[in-house]
């Protein structure tokens, strides 16, 4: 099926960021692969669709994990998007960089190049965002990041409530300081969501040495030896083979790039010979160290409209068309309204606690997003570097098999405290001043939530996932890790891994931004400028 420079498996954040800075060079013959179809469905671009694009096969691949012994059992969708744009084109828009002390940390743990200083010049590259001090935040990147169009009024109380709780005002969590609630910044442009493949391949249409094929399944890596040659996959109903004559490089997320090594024989060696598949590199760390970030949920019943009334309401179809004319509306809303990091307790080093309000209420189930049908807003909330380590495993040789995802997401005590002191603050929150007019009732937990074990009782019922999964070809030192701190796999030749799975940790906060940034940073270290 021809013979390229680089192929890049998985058109998702970072993949779409690394395959346009790559074919900058018009002598670069750059193949970008995706098994997902073109990103043309409206459930897309329509920002307020995301209930629509979640848990839906054309979309999202829709991984269902095993059950959560920290949580009763529970049974969770993993979304991961399946289209141009990956999860960019099925997320809840919200831009969050982390702090500067996470990628300070990265660079603790062996990674040097990756320290907050290093990777703060990809942040600014790749973003446009019109306001912020220019120190720090870029102004003529290829990705939007801008303001909401329109703010539902239960966003401007959050904030003015937190800060009468004492959470000061930060215009800029993405500037000098993450710590304050503030008005969040999102991937759009004019109303749309801007994913990794509107900011990036949208832009890459007149290149000639670019080549983008969709409905391509990627099924095993190809080897000459220990040096990487190409690709095998399933198009059209029919097995074909890509080769490379530089590097092929794994951008298919965090639950798609250790599986595809572990089709190729890199990963966990009994496990893999357990399955009949021969063993080219015994790795016990891929597919090991699992995170994402648990989200617990307070809920109140408000007495004003709130969009999850209108999901199914004939006003659905007003709010559509001032969005096609204006760009803006409820139809432009991402989930997010406010957002805050703060400390869970005076003795925090630093914010260890992120929220975000939405003037929704939802239910986060296996089949997707199901809206609740009064007016009710609700803040979601999360340990923003918890210590919940799960692991992805192959289900069987086959690739179209989907991969056993075990997670633990309240292993650690102490995660699970600092949600029910933050669980206790957001209801403080919701009961304040600024509130009062608008508050009928508190709808979850609900007044018979109050000991520490009710509400840990209810944290386990009901808690959900960020997706926000990372870390299972992790970074770092030899003998700790998959990837070397140049993206290299260990044990092979040409082969990197560049997406959300090299993060050594989580980010305080969600991964798409930190995503896109690792795709620009690649970029570097692959010719060599980095």
């Amino acid at each position: 099926m021809g013979t390229f420079d680089f192929i890049i498996v998985g058109a998702g954040s970072a993949g779409c960021a690394l395959a346009y800075r790559l074919s900058e060079n018009p002598q670069h013959r750059v193949l970008l692969l995706e098994a997902g179809a073109a990103d043309w469905s409206p459930y897309i671009h329509v920002p307020a669709a995301i209930i629509k694009a979640v848990g839906n096969p054309s979309l999202d691949w829709c991984h269902l994990a095993e059950p959560d012994p920290s949580r009763q059992g529970r049974i969770d969708l993993w979304p991961a998007g399946k289209t141009l744009g990956g999860s960019s084109s099925i997320n809840g828009m919200l831009f969050v960089r982390g702090q500067a002390e996470d990628y300070d940390t990265w660079a603790r743990l062996g990674n040097m190049g990756w320290a907050y200083a290093d990777v703060l010049p990809y942040f600014k590259r790749m973003e446009s965002f019109a306001e912020g001090d220019p120190s720090v935040r870029g102004h003529t990147g290829p990705l939007s990041v801008a303001h909401l169009r329109t703010r539902h009024v239960m966003g401007d109380v959050f904030v003015k409530a937190a800060q009468e709780a004492g959470v000061p005002f930060n215009p800029d969590y993405n500037g000098t300081s993450q710590e304050g609630v503030s008005f969040p910044q999102v991937t759009q442009k004019r109303g749309w969501r801007h994913s990794a493949s509107r900011a990036y391949l949208w832009r890459t249409s007149g290149r000639k040495n670019l080549t983008i094929k969709t409905g391509v399944t990627a099924h095993k890596l190809l080897f000459d030896g220990k040096k990487c040659t190409g690709v095998e996959a399933l198009h059209k109903g029919r097995i074909v083979q890509f080769r490379a004559d530089r590097e092929v490089v794994l951008s298919s997320g965090a639950l798609g790039s250790p599986k595809l090594l572990m089709l190729s024989g890199i990963g966990p060696a009994s496990d893999l010979q357990n399955l009949g598949l021969p063993v080219l590199v015994d790795n016990p760390h891929v597919g090991a160290h699992l995170l994402d970030h648990p989200q617990g949920m307070v809920s109140i019943d408000v007495n004003v409209r709130t969009y999850n009334v209108d999901v199914n309401s004939p006003r659905i179809l007003w709010y559509m068309a001032r969005w096609l004319l204006m760009g803006d509306g409820p139809a432009a809303s991402p989930y997010p309204h406010a957002v805050a990091f703060f400390k869970s307790s005076p003795d925090k080093p630093k914010p260890d606690v992120q929220v975000m309000l939405g003037p929704f209420a939802f239910d986060f189930t296996t089949q997707g997003i199901v809206p609740y049908l009064k007016p009710a807003v609700t803040a979601a909330f999360n340990v923003t570097l918890p210590n919940n380590p799960g692991r992805l495993r192959l289900r069987s040789a086959d690739p179209a098999a989907a991969p056993i995802i075990e997670h633990s997401l309240y292993a650690s005590s102490d995660d699970l405290q600092t949600t029910v002191t933050a669980g206790r603050f957001i209801r403080k929150i919701f009961h304040s001043a600024a509130f009062k007019p608008y508050l009928l009732a508190e709808r979850l937990p609900g007044p018979d939530v109050q000991s520490d074990t009710e509400w840990e009782e209810y944290l386990r019922r009901t808690s959900f996932l960020g997706y926000h999964p990372v870390s299972t070809c992790r970074m770092g030192r030899e003998g700790d890790s998959v990837v070397t701190p140049e993206l290299k796999v260990r044990g092979v030749d040409r082969l990197r891994v560049v997406d959300a799975s090299i993060m050594p940790t989580l980010v305080s906060g969600n991964t798409n931004g930190a995503a896109m940034m690792i795709g620009e940073r690649a970029a570097d270290l692959i010719l060599g400028s980095g």
